[in-house]
């Protein structure tokens, strides 16, 4: 019976002993593997930052140049359409001027008589003549520069209009696909969380919800 006892210790002593020395084996093991398993999740997460990064870029690229092709093409359009109004103005004029000669008296050899010819075209410039029948030179001068820059002026102002329509259009694209970032090193008055604009301003969303921006002095 003794020697079953014995037995049995030695045995269950063993078993201890042959247990206490795989333990730290399978734990190194088990540590190996949480390791390598946190370094591939560490990498998918490096990859997927880098595609998002990636697609943001191509949106802003893509939106960027739809925005461009379109200001493109309404330059274009306000150009053409211009160009038609100066050309209509020339022909405009022209027909004036052909219309005028043609109700012109003539002299006994043929040529315009000079007289009627600049009483005609005063009256129909609505140019003020003087008490002899001939235009007052003062009043037909203005008309006529008058009459003349008005089509420019609307060039011009037609042109300016596209300008600030492209201008519009390219700013709204860039602040549509800007996403503001928070600036940690800065508070509100009230602790609120400070952000970074798309033009580099900083500010704060105030209780009303409206954006409230910090002066460069308060940075």
């Amino acid at each position: 019976m003794k020697k079953l006892l014995s037995l049995i210790a030695i045995l269950s002593f063993c078993v201890t002993l042959s247990m206490a020395q795989t333990a730290p084996a399978a734990a190194s093991k088990a540590t190996a593997k949480a390791k390598k398993e946190t370094s591939k999740a560490k990498d998918a997460a490096a990859d997927a930052k880098k595609e998002a990064a990636k697609a943001k870029a191509d949106a802003k690229k893509d939106a960027t140049a739809a925005a461009k092709k379109e200001a493109a093409k309404a330059k274009a359009d306000a150009k053409k359409e211009a160009t038609a109004k100066t050309k209509a103005a020339a022909d405009a004029k022209k027909e004036a001027t052909a219309a005028t000669t043609a109700g012109v008296k003539l002299k006994k050899d043929g040529t315009p008589d000079k007289r009627f010819a600049k009483t005609a075209a005063a009256a129909t410039s609505d140019v003020k003549l003087k008490k002899d029948g001939t235009p007052d030179k003062r009043y037909s001068a203005t008309a006529a520069k008058e009459k003349a820059t008005a089509p420019v002026k609307e060039v011009k102002k037609e042109v300016t209009a596209v300008k600030k329509q492209t201008t519009t259009a390219v700013a709204s694209t860039a602040n549509k696909d800007y996403k503001p970032t928070i600036d940690r090193s800065l508070k509100g008055p009230n602790a609120e969380v400070v952000y970074t604009g798309p033009r580099g301003g900083k500010y704060y969303i105030n209780k009303n919800g409206n954006k409230t921006y910090i002066k460069r002095e308060a940075e």
